[in-house]
């Protein structure tokens, strides 16, 4: 959890928007808002003391921070699920990454 975090934050900093970052970039899914697994600095309003290893077959969502340059933003997610060979890609929107795993 802690090593994506890190790498979606320095894809976005390359990019020149590494100010304009909202809320985490990675969450789970389920029935409540951004559940648990979160990452570290997030996981503390959900009640985890520190964020858990990710473990096969959960379902997360990467990419939610949202990029604000001013009053407007955008927010972009992928579903993935966690395969025992990789990640899984559940979103399939036209031009986005796709695991074939």
């Amino acid at each position: 959890m802690v090593e994506l975090e890190q790498t979606l934050h320095d894809v976005i900093k390359e990019g020149g928007h590494g100010g304009h970052v909202f809320g985490p970039p990675i969450h789970g899914v389920g029935i409540d808002f951004e559940e648990s697994p979160l990452p570290p600095g997030h996981a503390f309003f959900h009640g985890e003391k520190e964020p858990l290893p990710l473990e096969t077959n959960v379902v997360i969502a990467v990419g939610n921070c949202g990029l604000y340059t001013g009053p407007w933003g955008v927010r972009v997610e992928d579903t993935v699920v966690v395969g025992p060979k990789g990640p899984v890609v559940l979103t399939r929107i036209p031009g986005g990454w796709r695991s074939e795993r």
